[in-house]
């Protein structure tokens, strides 16, 4: 059964970091889980249909976490992450294309726990048909 583009993005974004070598989890992990790791966030999907076939847009949202040691590390992630989405042309039989002039990232510093942490933002958008 064919996936759902939404799905399509998220399993390959998923497969593409874990091939990074970074961990990734659906949801936060629990406490103690070192760092770095990336949490996936939303997709959100804007379809547009012909009779015969879907197109639109995709965007996917990455968390990533580091210690207050490591800026650097979710600004390298951030890097690398975005370098391997752009490299998506095709998932299963969808054409793939990220809109590279749409994605952006933020790193923000982290205090809602008891220990300080980086946390980075990374909005991906992409075209599918």
């Amino acid at each position: 059964m064919k996936k759902q583009p939404d799905q399509q993005l998220h399993d390959e974004m998923f497969k593409r970091v874990m091939a990074l070598g970074i961990r990734v989890f659906e949801f936060l992990p629990k406490e103690g889980t070192p760092y770095p790791f990336v949490v996936m966030g939303d997709t959100h999907l804007l379809p547009q249909a012909t009779k015969t076939h879907l197109y639109g847009r995709c965007t996917t949202t990455l968390h990533l976490w580091a210690d207050p040691n490591n800026r650097k590390q979710v600004s390298d992630m951030i890097g690398n992450i975005m370098a391997e989405a752009s490299r998506i042309k095709q998932i299963e039989r969808t054409q793939w294309s990220m809109i590279i002039s749409e994605s952006d990232s933020q790193i923000l510093k982290d205090n809602s726990t008891s220990e300080s942490l980086y946390h980075g933002l990374l909005h991906l958008y992409f075209r599918f048909l």
